[in-house]
């Protein structure tokens, strides 16, 4: 029996791993977009842009993305805004915030908060790659527990 179990959690990490990272950005600044989205791309990591939190919600939905990036601050809401989208409609989704080292009394209590980590400008390749798969990890993590725990799907409220 438990090699059954085994072979389970490689057969759902091979499914896992064929499919690539997608990402959703929440972002007003096409340009951190798009530096994002280029160094990213390099590595496996694609990258959906939204300005707002609405776009995020549409996107997290249509995607099926497992990591929220977002600004410390946006034009419509801030990183506590869209770690509340996550925790009520998409629970199992990964969060990062990228701050600016100004930001950081406002990020302080991100991690506590359920946030994944925080990516600090200027955005390194090697550790935005490295924080997002982390952060994809946790992702597919859940969806192994839930699938393990037989939940068909977390409600949302």
């Amino acid at each position: 029996m438990p090699e059954e179990g085994v072979r389970k959690v490689q057969a759902h990490n091979l499914r896992l791993r064929a499919t690539p990272i997608d990402c959703v950005v929440l972002t007003a600044f096409d340009s951190e977009f798009t530096f994002l989205r280029n160094i990213c791309g390099r590595v496996g990591i694609r990258m959906h842009h939204a300005s707002t939190l609405e776009q995020a919600d549409f996107l997290l939905m249509a995607t099926e993305a497992g990591v929220l990036i977002s600004d410390a601050a946006g034009v419509d809401c801030s990183w506590h805004n869209a770690l509340e989208l996550i925790g009520e409609r998409y629970p199992l989704v990964a969060m990062l915030v990228v701050a600016d080292p100004l930001d950081a009394p406002f990020v302080r209590d991100a991690c506590r908060s359920g946030v994944c980590g925080v990516l600090w400008k200027p955005v390194r390749l090697d550790a935005a790659s490295r924080l997002i798969r982390t952060a994809h990890q946790a992702w597919e993590d859940r969806l192994l527990l839930r699938e393990e725990s037989g939940i068909a799907a977390c409600p949302l409220r």
